[in-house]
């Protein structure tokens, strides 16, 4: 017999599980990357959410070596790049 859990995450847990958060120091800003990317160590060059919108902007991707470990929640808030950590609704 199968077994079936339902429920709903909080925001911030389901934010942790997608993205992790990476100083650049080219921009010295902290921005979001898709944990799959960042997982993926055949990639060298990653792009951040904020790069990822509407239209790609290519001068913010960055190679691996520019970032920094992942942050935690302790992180400097004032150097998060508003586009990656704008709420969507």
């Amino acid at each position: 017999m199968a077994m079936r859990l339902s429920g709903e995450l909080p925001a911030g847990e389901v934010e942790r599980a997608v993205y992790a958060v990476h100083f650049w120091a080219k921009d010295t800003r902290n921005h979001r990357y898709l944990r799959a990317q960042t997982e993926d160590l055949a990639l060298d060059v990653l792009k951040p959410q904020c790069s990822r919108e509407r239209y790609p902007i290519p001068g913010r991707w960055a190679f691996r070596s520019e970032l920094s470990q992942e942050l935690d929640d302790g992180r400097d808030r004032a150097r998060d790049c508003r586009p990656c950590f704008r709420r969507r609704g």
